[in-house]
């Protein structure tokens, strides 16, 4: 009966939760969600990640409302508390979208660091390329095989550079990013302080 429930894989739980497959793995790690090892497939439960689908849902509408009460200066379906516990609720909220920031953050390094090990390796190989041409022997060949290597340098000097604009462009983005919820969240503890 209980393999019934473990029907999941990993990327079909991360495609229905909207989330990663590294995400998926830190909920099994927490324990979370729990799983079966059947024939070498990870499989997952499927009323657990349904449930954890529903707090998320729960957990969004809930945001949602604070974030409207805020608006509203308090006139939502969660007027009745008092103004400690508003701030508490949208200290959490804050802590909650800060810490999801910085998941996604720390996914876009992992990214520029994957780029920068490409780029590495890239560079080694042009290294190797022109030695390769400063070391090659008068042949019938020599010039066929020097227009290749050239060929070759160039086209690696190409993605180089471009890997470098798209690092570059990633870098600018998160930073933005930063900036922006920083911004927004300034805008919002001045304005709890303002109407306290």
């Amino acid at each position: 009966m209980w393999k019934e429930s473990y029907t999941l894989s990993r990327s079909q739980a991360a495609d229905f939760l909207n989330v990663s497959t590294r995400s998926i793995d830190r909920y099994v790690k927490s324990g979370k969600l729990s799983y079966k090892k059947i024939a070498n497939k990870v499989l997952l439960n499927k009323d657990e990640v349904m449930a954890l689908k529903k707090d998320y849902d729960m957990l969004h509408q809930n945001q949602s409302a604070v974030v409207t009460d805020v608006v509203n200066h308090g006139t939502s379906s969660i007027g009745w508390m008092s103004d400690t516990e508003r701030l508490s609720e949208i200290d959490q909220m804050i802590d909650q979208k800060i810490e999801r920031f910085f998941l996604v953050f720390k996914e876009k390094e992992k990214l520029i660091e994957d780029k920068n090990k490409i780029i590495f390796m890239l560079q080694q190989r042009v290294g190797e390329l022109e030695s390769k041409i400063q070391s090659m022997i008068a042949l019938p060949d020599y010039n066929e095989e020097k227009q290749k290597a050239v060929l070759e340098k160039k086209k690696l000097e190409q993605k180089i550079n471009e890997l470098n604009k798209n690092l570059w462009i990633e870098k600018t983005k998160n930073l933005i990013s930063l900036g922006f919820l920083l911004v927004i969240i300034g805008l919002v503890i001045v304005f709890f302080w303002i109407t306290q």
